[in-house]
C-alpha cells in the first residue's frame, strides 16, 4: 500500500465525543478500498480501548498512529490579535505543513480528510488524479490578514534568495480540510523541502499563527507549476465545523 486516507483528531474523555470522527470513517465505508491504508493520527490520549470502541464502528480496518512528540506543551509568546487560538490550533497547523511528512514515508499519496468532514464522492478518484498532479483540492479559498502577518514577505525574502521572482499573489490556498497530495513528487522538490524547514525555523506558525491554509498556497504557487495542481468538483463532501458543503 503507497496510498493513505489520513486524519488528524484529539483523544477525549466519553465515547460518545467521537460520535463526530465515527461519521467521518463511516462515510468513508461505500468506497472502501481495500488498497488504501486509512491512518489516525492522534495526540497520544486515545487510550486502546477508545482505540478498539472506534475500531468497532466501521468496516474500514484503522491504523492509529501516536503523534505526540509533534505537539508542543511549552508557553509561547502569541502575537496578541491571534491570542484566541490556542496552542493546540497552532500544532494542527504545524503538524499539517511541517510535520506530518515524517510518519508517511512509506507512502506515496494521501488524502486528509478532517474528523468533521463528511465525504460523500468516490475518493478514490483524487489518488487518480493524483498519478498527474501534486496537489487536488476541492476549493481554493482566501485567509485573514490577522492570521497571516508577515507571511508573503517571509516568503518573497525567502525565495528571492533562492533566485524565485516574487509573485503578486493573494494570500490563499486550497481549503485544507480536505486535500489530496502525491508526496512522492513534492519530496523530489528541493525548494519545497527548504521552504518547509525555513517557516519551521521561523517559528512563525506558533507566534503569528500562520495557517496550512496560506502556507500550501504559497508552497504550491512559487514551487509547482500552475498546471500541476488543481481544483476538482470530484472532490464533494460536507464541512461540518464550517457549515459549508463542497463540491
Amino acid at each position: 500500500m503507497d496510498s493513505a486516507v489520513i486524519v488528524l483528531t484529539r483523544g477525549y474523555s466519553k465515547k460518545k465525543e467521537y460520535s463526530t470522527l465515527i461519521k467521518r470513517n463511516k462515510k468513508l465505508e461505500r468506497y472502501y478500498n481495500k488498497n488504501i491504508r486509512y491512518i489516525i493520527f492522534h495526540e497520544g490520549n486515545i487510550s486502546e480501548n477508545h482505540q478498539e470502541y472506534i475500531q468497532l464502528q466501521t468496516i474500514i480496518p484503522l491504523n492509529f498512529v501516536n503523534v505526540s512528540k509533534s505537539f508542543r506543551t511549552e508557553k509561547i509568546d502569541f502575537y496578541p490579535p491571534t491570542s484566541g487560538f490556542s496552542l493546540g490550533y497552532r500544532n494542527m497547523c504545524n503538524f499539517w505543513f511541517c510535520d506530518f511528512w515524517m510518519y508517511l514515508t512509506d507512502y506515496n499519496k494521501i488524502l486528509r480528510i478532517d474528523e468533521d468532514c463528511f465525504y460523500e464522492s468516490d475518493y478514490n478518484n483524487v489518488f487518480n488524479i493524483l498519478d498527474d498532479k501534486v496537489a487536488v483540492y476541492g476549493l481554493w479559498s482566501g485567509d485573514a490578514e490577522f492570521v497571516t502577518k508577515g507571511l508573503q514577505d517571509f516568503t518573497k525574502t525567502f525565495m528571492y534568495q533562492h533566485n524565485k521572482k516574487p509573485l503578486k499573489n493573494k494570500i490563499g490556498g486550497p481549503y485544507t480540510n480536505v486535500l489530496g497530495l502525491n508526496l512522492k513528487k513534492m519530496r523530489k522538490n528541493i525548494l519545497l523541502t527548504q521552504y518547509i524547514k525555513a517557516v519551521k525555523k521561523s517559528d512563525n506558525i506558533y507566534i503569528y499563527r500562520w495557517g496550512d491554509l496560506p502556507l500550501w498556497g504559497e508552497a504550491l504557487s512559487y514551487c509547482f507549476p500552475i498546471n500541476s495542481y488543481r481544483q476538482s468538483n470530484q472532490i464533494q463532501y460536507y464541512h461540518g465545523s464550517h457549515n459549508k458543503r463542497v463540491g
